[in-house]
């Protein structure tokens, strides 16, 4: 449990510590600030030192700290060491095959792979996270809250098609569709989710605004209540394009709690921010987040549909804070107390939740509590 609570509160300790760079024509000058100015708090450390200690815990943790991790050690031992045009017979997720068939050529030590898999996982995502770094801690926060951060210690093959999808998502803020449409591909070459990338593209772009909720609320409702027909008929046209890789058995699975917390996401990135105010990647996050709620109304219905959600959640925790900026006048000091709130919630969630899980040993994804690699 312990390097959890350090991974979310050390990082909080480098809030005040800002690094910089400036570069004339001639030279360079390197410069570290500290205090508590609000241009030091908003180019502060924070998020570089969270994501570099996130990439030192996936890459030092022992084989046990991800229930998957057992399978992809029987993967790496076997793909490691085949020959090359075996590889190439697979039929899905052949980057993923490719990737443990390369780092075998220098080592067959699975903890290099892990640590390797954590960098191409993690450092996508840390580029995207730092380039705002206002309301650092509860970006930080909230990303460790969300299923994404458990899920890339267990998934390996859809962890680095999230961090694809990242990197993708960048090419769709520069207006660059070949190098977004490149990405979505090798995406869906480590895990054959990787298509739900495609669906940045246009969201990004597609304008909702406040007046559209009189369609969007009802529409979202319809999906709720229809959840179990409109599921079916998705995953027997996927079906027809994947053969049988999407055959799935429609059952209750009782998650609700998260697919309330978006739906108070989504009421708060309408309410507080001025419309006029808001950028197009706070317009193109919102409407994301909008696309993770209507997806989060199958979750009840069959966790594949987590699955496909993944893609979209990684980007929740960059919306809250940029709502926050861009809020009302007539509700800065409302948004003052959400984000105290905010904060105080989902740290007290998150230390209770994996207190508990340590204690009682049910843990989510068998992550809980964190071993290190040489203690076993």
């Amino acid at each position: 449990m312990i390097p959890y609570v350090l991974l979310m509160f050390v990082p909080l300790l480098f809030s005040f510590i800002s690094f910089s760079a400036a570069f004339t024509e001639y030279n360079g000058k390197w410069s570290v600030r500290i205090g508590a100015k609000k241009e030091i708090l908003d180019h502060s450390c924070l998020i570089p030192v969270f994501f570099a200690m996130f990439i030192a815990l996936l890459a030092l943790r022992d084989e046990t700290i991800g229930r998957d991790l057992a399978n992809y050690k029987s993967y790496f031992n076997y793909y490691s060491s085949v020959d090359i045009k075996e590889i190439f017979k697979e039929k899905v997720d052949i980057l993923y095959w490719l990737l443990n068939w390369l780092v075998g050529r220098f080592t067959d030590n699975y903890q290099v792979f892990l640590a390797i898999v954590a960098l191409i996982t993690v450092l996508p995502m840390a580029k995207v996270y730092s380039e705002d770094r206002q309301h650092g801690f509860l970006k930080i926060v909230l990303f460790m809250n969300m299923t994404t951060f458990i899920m890339v210690f267990s998934g390996l093959r859809q962890s680095i098609a999230i961090a694809m999808g990242v990197v993708a998502y960048e090419f769709v803020k520069r207006k660059k569709p070949f190098l977004f449409l490149l990405f979505a591909a090798i995406a869906m070459g480590f895990h054959h989710t990787g298509f739900m990338i495609l669906l940045l593209y246009p969201l990004y772009y597609i304008t909702f605004k406040k007046r559209h909720l009189w369609f969007v609320i009802p529409g979202v409702l319809m999906v709720f209540v229809f959840n179990k027909p409109i599921f079916t008929w998705a995953t027997n046209l996927l079906n027809s394009f994947w053969n049988g890789r999407y055959n799935v058995t429609i059952r209750d699975t009782g998650a609700y709690t998260t697919l309330f917390l978006f739906f108070l996401f989504a009421v708060f990135a309408y309410v507080l921010p001025d419309e006029r105010k808001m950028d197009t990647e706070t317009h193109g996050l919102r409407n994301i987040l909008l696309a993770a709620l209507i997806l989060q109304c199958f979750v009840p219905v069959h966790a594949l549909a987590m699955r496909m959600n993944y893609y979209f959640i990684i980007f929740i925790p960059l919306l809250i804070p940029k709502i926050l900026t861009n809020v009302k006048d007539s509700m800065r000091d409302i948004a003052g107390i959400a984000k105290v709130v905010l904060v105080g919630f989902f740290v007290l969630y998150y230390i209770i939740d994996i207190y508990i899980q340590c204690q009682t040993g049910i843990t989510a994804l068998d992550t809980y509590p964190y071993i290190f690699y040489w203690e076993s």
